[in-house]
C-alpha cells in the first residue's frame, strides 16, 4: 500500500508594503518551517574558508597534544549546525563526541549529514540547548574538549557567556580544553561626519545655505541608541573616516577559565589622541586565539587593521580591490557604536577617558574628559529619549541627513512652491515637506499615520515655530475642500512600512484614494518612478545563497538541497541589501524594467525583455533600483536615484548609494559568457498591489 504524505493547510497574514493592508495567505503547515530553514544564515559561515580551515587545524593540532599526553579526547560540540565541527573532531582522533543543536530543522539535517559521511553512529546528537544538558541523562561523562561557534558580530550577542559559564561548571572536566580558546575585543575612536549621519539630525538649508529647518532640542541632547550597528567596514570609503587613536584592547575573554567570566563589567581608558578632532563614534571588532597555546588568530579586523594585511594582500588576486583582500565574511562582520555626546579635541588638549561597558548580551561607550574623579565613574546603557533615533533605520537617518539628495529635492520646491501654495505631503518623517513652510508655502498637511514619527515631526515644527503646518493622522481626516484647495502633492517617499525601493510606490496607492477629490492642475511630485536592473558578479554576497557541497572534504549536499526546498518553498525573489557594502561589477547596461506614472497609478503594467551580457563573468546576481522623477523635464537635476551614483560601466565596480538598501536577485550556478542573454519579466498589478521579477540566465 502507498502512502502519500499530505499537508494541512494553515492560514498566515503578511502585510503588502505596497498598500500597507494586512492580506490573508494560506500556507502548507510547514510553511514556518521553511521559512525558518531559509533564513537560518548558516551558509555564509560554510562559506567562510579561514574559519573552516582554522578550525580544523586547531581541532586536529589539539587532538593530536592529548592523546601525546595519554589522554582520552571526549569531545562536546555545543550548536553543531551541520555538524562540520564533530566530524573535524572525529577525523583527528577524537575518542567520543556529543553534539547538541536546539535548532531542530538544523540538528535534524545534522543527523542525516553525520551518517551521509559515515559518522553517523559515532556522535551523540543532543536535540537541545546546552544548558538543557545534563549529565548521567544526556551525557555519560564530561568532556574535556569543548568546540564550539556561538560568537556574532558583538561576540557576546548569542548569549556566549552565559553558555561557556555554564559548560564549565556542569558539562567539562577541570582540565578541559576549548577551541577557541580566548578573545580579545578592540576599540578605536573615530570622527567620521560620514558616520555620524546615520544618528545624527543635521540642519536643513536651501541652496544658498540659509538655514530651512533645525533639529529640535530633544533630539540634539538625545543619546541616541546604543544598539550595534554592524557593518562591512573595511568598504567605508577612508577619505571619509579620520582615526583619533589606534585599535584599544579593551576587554578579554578567556573561554578556557573554569572561573565564571564577568558577565558585565566596565572599563575607563586614558587615551592620548594622536590628532585634533571630534570622538564621534567607536569602532569595534574582536580576535579569537584558536588553540591554547595561542598560537593561531583569526581576525575581524578591517583591512587598515588586519594584523595579517601584509600576508593575505601577496596572496590574493590582483583583481581584488584593496577593501576584498582580508577574509569576508557576513556572520562576523564589525560593528560601530555612536558615543552620546563628543568631545572636541584640540592639540593642547588631545586626552580623554574612553569608558567601555558590556553586559550579558551587549556594548556600549562613552567617552569623558581627563579629570580624575572621572577615572571611576559608571555609565548605564544609554536609550532614545526623543524618539527620533528608535523609529527610523540607520539608513534613513543617514538619508534625512544626505546633502545631495537634499539639494534636488529643494531644488524643485524652491522652483515650484510660493505663498499662495497649498502643499500635501505623503510620507514618513518627511522634513522637506516641512521646508515648504519656510519657503513661503500658504498651509502644509503632512500624513503623519505613525504616532513616534508624528512626534518627531511635531517636536520640529515647535522648534521651528511653523505656525501653517498640520500633522494629519489619517487621509480620512482631510475635507473634501481642503483636498481640492491643494496645489502641490509631494513626497519624498519614504515609508516607514518599505523594504525593498519599490516598496515606497505605497505614495501612489494613496494618491488613488484621493484622487478624486484633487483639482486637475494640482502638480504630484514625484511625477513617476523607474525601476532598472543590472547583471552583476558579486565579489561576496552571493555566498549566503550559494550551494556549499563539500566543506574541509566533507560533504555537505544534503545541507544544500534542505536549504535549496525550503528557499523555494518560502523566499522571496527579490531581497533588500545595501549594496555599498558588497562590491560587485556590471556585467552589462542597466535596463528599464517598468516605469510608473503617479496620476495614472491604477494601470497594470506587464513588460518583458533581454538584457545582453557584455562582460564575462560568474553572473551571481541581478540588482534592482528606483529612480524618483521629481517633475517631467528629463533634468537629470530632476532625478533623486536609489541605486548607483555614477554611470554604470559593464566591466567595473558599481558605485552605490550608501543611505538606500537595494533589492538583489540571487542567481546560482550561471557562468555568464559575453554574449549570454538574461531574459526578465515585471508584472504589476495595481488594484492588488502585486509586483513580481522573474530572471532567467540562457546561454548561446
Amino acid at each position: 500500500m502507498n502512502l502519500t504524505t499530505r499537508h494541512m493547510a494553515v492560514f498566515g497574514q503578511r502585510l503588502n508594503p505596497l498598500n500597507t493592508q494586512v492580506e490573508s495567505l494560506v500556507n502548507e503547515d510547514t510553511y514556518d518551517y521553511h521559512q525558518e530553514v531559509a533564513n537560518a544564515g548558516f551558509g555564509d559561515m560554510l562559506h567562510d574558508k579561514e574559519r573552516n580551515q582554522k578550525y580544523f587545524i586547531v581541532i586536529k593540532k589539539t587532538v593530536a597534544s592529548m592523546r601525546a599526553e595519554g589522554r582520552e579526547v571526549h569531545v562536546l560540540d555545543i550548536g553543531t549546525g551541520t555538524g562540520i565541527l564533530s566530524m573535524m573532531a572525529l577525523h583527528a582522533g577524537a575518542d567520543t563526541v556529543t553534539a547538541c543543536e536546539a535548532f531542530i530543522p538544523m540538528a535534524n539535517c545534522a543527523e542525516k549529514i553525520l551518517k551521509a559521511n559515515n559518522f553517523g553512529g559515532r556522535v551523540k546528537l543532543i536535540k537541545k540547548r546546552s544548558t538543557d544538558i545534563r549529565i548521567g541523562e544526556d551525557m555519560e561523562r564530561k568532556a574535556n574538549l569543548l568546540v564550539t561557534e556561538i560568537l556574532d558580530t558583538e561576540l557576546i550577542g548569542e548569549g556566549a557567556l552565559a553558555i561557556y559559564n555554564h559548560a564549565h561548571a556542569n558539562l567539562l572536566t577541570e582540565d578541559a580544553l576549548c577551541i577557541p580558546c580566548k578573545a580579545m575585543c578592540y576599540a578605536q575612536v573615530v570622527q567620521s561626519s560620514l558616520a555620524a549621519q546615520w544618528n545624527s539630525l543635521k540642519l536643513l538649508v536651501n541652496l544658498d545655505g540659509d538655514v530651512l529647518l533645525k533639529p529640535s532640542p530633544d533630539v540634539l541632547n538625545c543619546s541616541g541608541e546604543p544598539s550595534v550597528h554592524d557593518i562591512q567596514m573595511s568598504q567605508l570609503p577612508l577619505d571619509q573616516i579620520k582615526p583619533l587613536t589606534d585599535p584599544i584592547e579593551i576587554f578579554e575573554f578567556d573561554f578556557k577559565c573554569k572561573e565564571p567570566i564577568d558577565v558585565q563589567r566596565f572599563r575607563n581608558i586614558l587615551v592620548k589622541a594622536f590628532i585634533p578632532g571630534s570622538t564621534d563614534l567607536v569602532f569595534f571588532w574582536w580576535d579569537i586565539k584558536m588553540d591554547f597555546k595561542e598560537e593561531v588568530l583569526l581576525s575581524c579586523a578591517p583591512f587598515w587593521a588586519h594584523p595579517n594585511f601584509k600576508e593575505v594582500k601577496a596572496k590574493s588576486s590582483p583583481r581584488l580591490p584593496l577593501t576584498n583582500v582580508v577574509p569576508w565574511r557576513d556572520h562576523w562582520m564589525q560593528a560601530i557604536y555612536y558615543i552620546p555626546r563628543p568631545l572636541k579635541l584640540t592639540p593642547s588638549d588631545n586626552e580623554f577617558i574612553l569608558n567601555c561597558n558590556h553586559d550579558e548580551f551587549s556594548w556600549w561607550f562613552n567617552v569623558f574628559p581627563n579629570v580624575s574623579n572621572n577615572f571611576e565613574k559608571q555609565t548605564k546603557r544609554h536609550a532614545c529619549l526623543c524618539r527620533f533615533h528608535i523609529t527610523y533605520s540607520r539608513s534613513r537617518i543617514g538619508q534625512i541627513n544626505q546633502a545631495q539628495r537634499n539639494k534636488r529635492y529643494l531644488r524643485f520646491l524652491e522652483n515650484n512652491i510660493h505663498k499662495d501654495s497649498n502643499v500635501l505631503v505623503l510620507g514618513h518623517g518627511c522634513i522637506l515637506g516641512l521646508a515648504c513652510c519656510s519657503l513661503g508655502a500658504s498651509k502644509v498637511w503632512c500624513h503623519e499615520p505613525h504616532k513616534f514619527s508624528r512626534h518627531f515631526m511635531d517636536s520640529l515644527v515647535q522648534c521651528n515655530k511653523l505656525n501653517n503646518i498640520n500633522l494629519v493622522e489619517s487621509l480620512k481626516d482631510l475635507e473634501t475642500e481642503v483636498l481640492n484647495s491643494l496645489t502641490h502633492v509631494i513626497a519624498e517617499p519614504y515609508f516607514l512600512t518599505s523594504i525593498l525601493p519599490w516598496d515606497n510606490f505605497y505614495f501612489g496607492y494613496l494618491l488613488t484614494k484621493i484622487s478624486d477629490k484633487l483639482n486637475r492642475l494640482v502638480k504630484i511630485s514625484p511625477f513617476a518612478a523607474s525601476i532598472y536592473a543590472v547583471p552583476v558578479e558579486f565579489l561576496d554576497l552571493h555566498k549566503i545563497k550559494a550551494p556549499v557541497r563539500e566543506c574541509e572534504g566533507f560533504d555537505l549536499s544534503l545541507f544544500d538541497k534542505m536549504v535549496e526546498v525550503s528557499m523555494s518553498i518560502s523566499q522571496v525573489k527579490v531581497e533588500a541589501h545595501p549594496l555599498w557594502e558588497y562590491p560587485c561589477r556590471a556585467l552589462a547596461d542597466p535596463v528599464e524594467l517598468l516605469k510608473v506614472e503617479f496620476r495614472r497609478f491604477d494601470i497594470n503594467k506587464h513588460h518583458q525583455g533581454e538584457i545582453i551580457v557584455k562582460e564575462p563573468g560568474l553572473c551571481n546576481g541581478v540588482c534592482l533600483w528606483v529612480d524618483w522623477f521629481l517633475d517631467k523635464s528629463g533634468d537629470s537635476k530632476s532625478v533623486v536615484s536609489s541605486g548607483p551614483v555614477a554611470s554604470i560601466i559593464p566591466g567595473e565596480f558599481i558605485k552605490w548609494d550608501m543611505f538606500t538598501r537595494q533589492g538583489v536577485h540571487f542567481i546560482n550556478n550561471n557562468q555568464a559568457i559575453k554574449g549570454s542573454i538574461l531574459e526578465w519579466s515585471v508584472v504589476f498589478k495595481a488594484k492588488s498591489a502585486q509586483l513580481n521579477f522573474n530572471f532567467i540566465i540562457k546561454h548561446k
